[in-house]
């Protein structure tokens, strides 16, 4: 890694966020989404999608897009992790305290690093399966009583004006007395946001049916949902072969 950018990293250190960049294709979205989680500190760009035959435009994408929402981008020339001991070095050497990893529950066999990455995080970690930009629709944050809750409620208004779209929070009751108790929950994380109150329903049913039709859609690491599932359904018969709407998946480090 570049010693410039290993010393900027220290003085920016506080709020600092790292970016796992894994395909060109996908840096607009991931970059806003990191953006609004910058706590005062740098952006640090990592990854393979930002060498090679078409890095340096992804590169100027990443650039361009954290000046606009008011954030410092360092590009770092190091090797991209390629197992969890990687990214712990990385995000220790940024003093990160947000790490954003670029999902990819498509390929086969399964995404062995951000499984990883999120079964034991170096500090609070968001996976992002990307969409399309243009399909994002709305932002609707499921959250629960368990503790990533909290993190992607904070970040649920920033992702809104970066994407110029708006938010909620998504909660699901088993049953109709249970109602007061879900608004009173999302009123309490985020209440700002209008928030919706689901009766009944199989929550991964729900959120693919939320993903296909806002085009965005986020949760917690803990909810008992099948992950790769929710990933797969976002998107109905008749747009299967678009990119799909953008999961991600948050987790607060303990």
């Amino acid at each position: 890694m570049a010693p410039a950018a290993l010393e900027a990293s220290r003085l920016d250190a506080p709020g600092s966020t790292l970016v796992l960049y894994r395909t060109t294709r996908n840096a607009s979205v991931l970059t806003n989404l990191a953006a609004a989680g910058v706590g005062g500190g740098a952006l640090h760009a990592h990854g393979p999608a930002l060498h090679g035959h078409d890095g340096a435009e992804a590169a100027e994408t990443v650039t361009m897009l954290a000046q606009q929402r008011g954030v410092t981008a360092m590009i770092w020339d190091g090797d991209a992790p390629t197992d969890l001991a990687g990214v712990h070095r990385l995000a220790k050497e940024a003093e990160a305290s947000l790490v954003v990893v670029e999902w990819q529950p498509a390929v086969r066999g399964g995404d062995a690093l951000a499984r990883d990455v999120l079964a034991d995080p170096p500090c609070d970690v968001l996976l992002v399966r990307p969409g399309q930009i243009a399909d994002i629709r709305e932002i609707v944050v499921a959250v629960g009583p368990g503790p990533n809750a909290p993190l992607l409620a904070r970040l649920a208004r920033s992702w809104a004006a970066a994407f110029g779209v708006p938010a909620k929070t998504l909660h699901r009751v088993a049953g109709d007395d249970d109602v007061a108790a879900g608004r009173a929950l999302c009123k309490r994380l985020a209440p700002e946001l209008e928030a919706v109150v689901e009766v009944g329903r199989d929550l991964t049913n729900l959120l693919a049916e939320c993903a296909a039709r806002t085009g965005f859609i986020a949760l917690g690491a803990t909810e008992h949902v099948a992950l790769d599932r929710v990933a797969a359904r976002t998107a109905p018969g008749q747009l299967a072969t678009r990119a799909g709407a953008t999961v991600v998946v948050g987790r607060t480090a303990t």
